[in-house]
């Protein structure tokens, strides 16, 4: 069935009578008579404008929906079955890219993940009775590169002028890509050196306070005096711009080029959250405090952005190696405690 792309999403020319019926859909509660053959790519736009619409993702899930109506979307939401599904992952993973690559395991996993998503609001909403399963693959890669500080100063000497403060914002803070590009002057409490992020600027939805290294605190200001002596034109606050606006996903292709130019093609801008958590720990700090700065709510996910080197773990053992334990200073004073409160018993 012939399709067309309408809006960021593919949608199917079948004619008024779905017009009316994508409009009772979408501003009235779900009725069986009014939806009863509906294809996916008409579940597709509703998805987005009734589900991913304020969604932080909502970019990802327009991406998505494209290439999964491209598939699914001339099928009645009724006919979608598991072989469709399992047809749809071995086409996904066999495509070649531009760049001469396979759509990676990741990718695949993110575009299955909407797929089940939509799938189990058609039997919520009562539109199908039951839905195919929708298995995702198993990731075993997961992301292990933390910059040495010679790989971040080579990093920084071959990116654009443009590049260098974002890149210098993401190595002392950890924060995330999203984060820095919206960041604002009135996110900035320069008189207690701190980040302040609001619940709507963080993946969390909770408020995080990021203390500013004096390095941070230099570019910034920097940035604050170019701005005004009118070399940077402001933009609705922000800090960070190109070219006289906002910056936007282009900038990552500048990054990437950087990146091939110091030697570190396969870096990506979120390994810096990587490379953050564990120069952290590797100071010594406690991971109490690391997790608060970089927002992670479980120490399970703590851990995978912890990457210890060889030369890390070598040091444990060595005979010159520092007292305290790098990254766990609370725990050995736990195991002290411990002992004093055994041996306290054994007394009694």
């Amino acid at each position: 069935m012939a399709c067309q792309l309408l809006s960021g999403v593919w949608t199917s020319k079948l004619g008024k009578e779905w017009d009316i019926e994508h409009r009772n859909a979408l501003n009235e509660d779900f009725d069986k008579d009014k939806v009863r053959g509906m294809t996916f790519a008409k579940w597709a736009e509703i998805y987005l404008e009734r589900y991913a619409k304020h969604k932080r993702t909502v970019k990802e899930d327009q991406r998505y929906l494209r290439t999964l109506s491209a598939f699914f979307g001339h099928l009645f939401l009724s006919q979608v079955t598991r072989a469709h599904v399992e047809e749809f992952k071995e086409s996904r993973k066999a495509r070649l890219l531009s760049n001469g690559k396979h759509v990676s395991v990741a990718t695949c996993n993110r575009e299955l993940a909407c797929l089940r998503h939509m799938l189990r609001l058609t039997v919520e909403e009562n539109l199908i009775e039951s839905a195919p399963l929708v298995k995702l693959y198993r990731e075993n890669g997961a992301r292990d590169w933390a910059l040495s500080t010679e790989e971040y100063e080579r990093l920084l000497s071959e990116a654009s002028p443009h590049l260098r403060p974002i890149i210098t914002c993401a190595y002392e803070t950890g924060m995330r890509a999203g984060e820095i590009k919206k960041l604002t002057w009135d996110k900035v409490d320069g008189k207690t050196g701190f980040i302040r992020l609001l619940a709507d600027d963080t993946k969390a939805k909770e408020k995080r306070a990021i203390p500013m290294s004096p390095a941070l605190q230099q570019v910034l200001e920097a940035i604050r005096g170019e701005q005004r002596e009118g070399r940077i034109a402001p933009i609705d606050g922000r800090i960070f711009t190109w070219k006289g606006k906002p910056m936007t996903e282009g900038w990552k292709t500048a990054f990437n080029a950087a990146c091939r130019r110091a030697g570190l093609a396969g870096f990506h801008f979120h390994d810096f959250r990587h490379t953050f958590v564990t120069r952290k720990v590797r100071e010594g700090w406690d991971y109490k405090r690391i997790m608060a700065i970089a927002g992670h709510k479980t120490f399970a996910v703590f851990q995978r952005y912890n990457n210890p080197t060889e030369e890390d773990i070598k040091a444990v053992v060595l005979e010159n190696a520092p007292k305290k334990m790098v990254g766990w200073p609370q725990l050995s004073h736990m195991v002290h405690t411990r002992e004093s409160n055994v041996h306290h018993q054994r007394c009694k």
